[in-house]
Parts: C-alpha cells; sequence; structure tokens
C-alpha cells in the first residue's frame, strides 16, 4: 500500500470512528465493585469472637486501603487517556486570529479586496512573505499549551453556477416561490444538482493559476495537506479544477455535511455516489455516504441553524487530524457558518472566492 492511499485511509478511519467511554467506565464500575466487595467481607468478621472482631477491623482496613489505592489508580489512568481518547470527551472552541489576512480585517471592502486577492490576501509583503508566515504559525504551535493548537483553513466557494444566475435575476423570494423549485426557466437549467457557467469554470482556472503563483513565490505558499469537500457537482469541479497540478495526494475527501442547505431548490439536490465516483474516481467518500440522496426534499428547506450545527461536527472532526494546513471547497452558507463559529468578520465571500483562516482551536475538557 502506498504512503498516499494509507494516509487517506488514515484520514477516513479517524473521521468515521465513534469513541466512547462507556466500556471504559464499565471497567472502572467493575472494578470499584470489587474493592467494594472486599470492604463488605471484612464488616462481616466484625462480631464472631473478640479475635474476630480485632481481625475483622484489620481485613476491614485493609479493604478500605485496597478500595482507596484502586480510586486513586484508576484517575491515574484516566489522567494519562492519549490525546486521541481525549478529544472525544471534551469540547472543542474555536477562535479566528486576525492580523494575517486583509478578509480578516473588521469592515473589509469585499469589492476592493476582490475573490482572489494576490498572496490570498496575506497582509505581510516583504520578499519571503510565505516563508515568514509559516514560521509564524510554527512558533505559535510550538508556544502553545497541549489543549490548544493553531490551523490554516484555505476556504474555498465555488464557481458560479447556473443557479447562482437564476437567483441573481429572480431574486430570492420569487427563487424559494417558484423558480428554485424547478429545474430551468427554459433558457438555462439550474438542476438538479447546478453545474458551473463558463465564467465559474473560468474562476476555477484563476484560482488555479494564482495557486501556482505562490508556490514560486515568497518562499512558497504552504499547501495544504488535507482536502474535504462538498459532493455536489459545483464544488467537486471547483476543487478539482482549483487544484490540479498543485496538490496531488492525498485524494480530497467527499463530506455529506459540506454540502449547501438541502431542500427545495433542486440545484442543491446532489446525484447519486456513482454518479460521483464515476466522473471524480480520485475523490474518497466519508464513511456512511449514501447512494442517494436522502437529505433533499421537495418543499422543505433546511434552516440555517441547523447548517451551522452540522458544519460545527465537519469542524470537530477534521481539526482532530495532525495537519496544519487544510483545504475545503463548499457553499456560501457553510462559509458563513464557519464565520460564525470561529467569530471572524462576515464577509461576503464571491462565487470562486478563496479566503484563508488561521484559526486557534482549544480543547475544553469537560
Amino acid at each position: 500500500m502506498d504512503n498516499d492511499t494509507k494516509r487517506s485511509r488514515d484520514i477516513n478511519a479517524l473521521l468515521s470512528e465513534k469513541h466512547t467511554a462507556d466500556v471504559e467506565a464499565g471497567h472502572r464500575d467493575s472494578r470499584f465493585q470489587a474493592g467494594s466487595g472486599n470492604a463488605r467481607q471484612g464488616l462481616r468478621a466484625i462480631h464472631t469472637s473478640a479475635m474476630g472482631r480485632t481481625l475483622g477491623y484489620c481485613a476491614l482496613l485493609v479493604a478500605i486501603l485496597v478500595l482507596a489505592h484502586r480510586t486513586v489508580l484508576e484517575y491515574n489512568i484516566i489522567d494519562q487517556w492519549s490525546s486521541n481518547e481525549l478529544q472525544y470527551t471534551q469540547n472543542i472552541e474555536y477562535s479566528a486570529v486576525p492580523g494575517f489576512f486583509k478578509q480578516s480585517i473588521w469592515g473589509a471592502n469585499v469589492t476592493e479586496i476582490g475573490p482572489i486577492p494576490k498572496r490570498f490576501g496575506l497582509i505581510d509583503g516583504h520578499d519571503k512573505y510565505w516563508r515568514s508566515f509559516r514560521q509564524k504559525i510554527k512558533k505559535m504551535n510550538t508556544k502553545s499549551g497541549k489543549d490548544t493548537t493553531y490551523k490554516v483553513l484555505f476556504l474555498g466557494r465555488h464557481g458560479e453556477g447556473f443557479h447562482n444566475l437564476g437567483l441573481n435575476y429572480y431574486g430570492e423570494e420569487e427563487w424559494d416561490r417558484k423558480w428554485g423549485r424547478l429545474t430551468g426557466n427554459g433558457t438555462i437549467t439550474w438542476g438538479p444538482d447546478a453545474k458551473l457557467t463558463p465564467n465559474g469554470i473560468e474562476q476555477t482556472k484563476r484560482v488555479n493559476a494564482l495557486w501556482k503563483d505562490e508556490m514560486h513565490n515568497g518562499g512558497g505558499i504552504p499547501l495544504p495537506t488535507a482536502l474535504f469537500v462538498s459532493p455536489l457537482r459545483r464544488t467537486l469541479y471547483t476543487l478539482n479544477a482549483s487544484f490540479a497540478g498543485v496538490v496531488d495526494c492525498p485524494p480530497p475527501l467527499i463530506i455529506e455535511n459540506l454540502r449547501d442547505a438541502y431542500g427545495l431548490r433542486t440545484s442543491d439536490w446532489r446525484h447519486n455516489k456513482t454518479w460521483i465516483h464515476e466522473r471524480f474516481p480520485r475523490f474518497e467518500f466519508e464513511e456512511g455516504f449514501t447512494e442517494r440522496d436522502e437529505l433533499w426534499e421537495e418543499g422543505k428547506r433546511e434552516p440555517t441553524e441547523h447548517v451551522q450545527e452540522r458544519v460545527k461536527d465537519v469542524l470537530d472532526r477534521i481539526f482532530t487530524l495532525s495537519d496544519s494546513y487544510l483545504a475545503l471547497v463548499a457553499h456560501d452558507k457553510v462559509i458563513s457558518a464557519t464565520f460564525n463559529l470561529t467569530g471572524h468578520p462576515d464577509y461576503d465571500l464571491p462565487t470562486g472566492g478563496v479566503i484563508p483562516l488561521v484559526i486557534k482551536v482549544t480543547r475544553v475538557r469537560v
């Protein structure tokens, strides 16, 4: 098995693994009860005789000491759990770290900055700006405590789709009332699972060109070592085109919960798993990815609050990986949810845009 395949399987296994402390708790309970049984045996000997009473007190004292020792031992075992196990017994909090990219400044003007600014918006402009950036992230991680890490997430929005044209033309109210429920208007088609427009395809090419430029500028941009993507066609194509000739491994992982708000709009009704695999054979699916779209409903739109809940679930999983640099291609609502969860300033990222986030990840033990 080559290293790339092993790496992708390790990522998939970690994302799909369901840890529980019930078994450990059961073992602790049984050992605790064993100690308690010893104490009860000591109690039964107390009233047999004078000698029995003396022996009984001794037995009771020994049982209590054994119980106390085992209780302390159990706490030591809990404290020595590996970080991999601890991650499932704690909350994870996120905080966007300002000062690195223009887009993270409060009140940043999207029109002035553009979808993919030079250096992806990095403020530091001296000769070796990416080398300096890598050194700063490394230093922050070196100085952080064992429950804190810093991650860099290159957050991309898919290129312009035909549904974007329809939504902009009709407006959101009319789109949800009528047109978004249809697959097209006789002139253009936006469903199911909207395609990129020619302009959207050009946007992905511009992203790819910027990645390739920055690989050779400023000491070389740090490339993501883990890629994640929504299962909708427009995001799959965007990620594939954006990283062509830039990052060839590990294979991107398709995660259902990175999709746009589902239901009602036909543009968000995904193709089946077989269709996706035939067109993007290099991509891998998260464990449990269903053949058919089981989430989309014809007359019901997923609420924004639920989108944020599932995005939190994705962040909790991907940020348990050891990778410091990650990339993700998704949708406007997923990006907005990420901003809300990390405290990043609101930023209306255009289609085909990329925004890098420096995120402080703090594990809060519970």
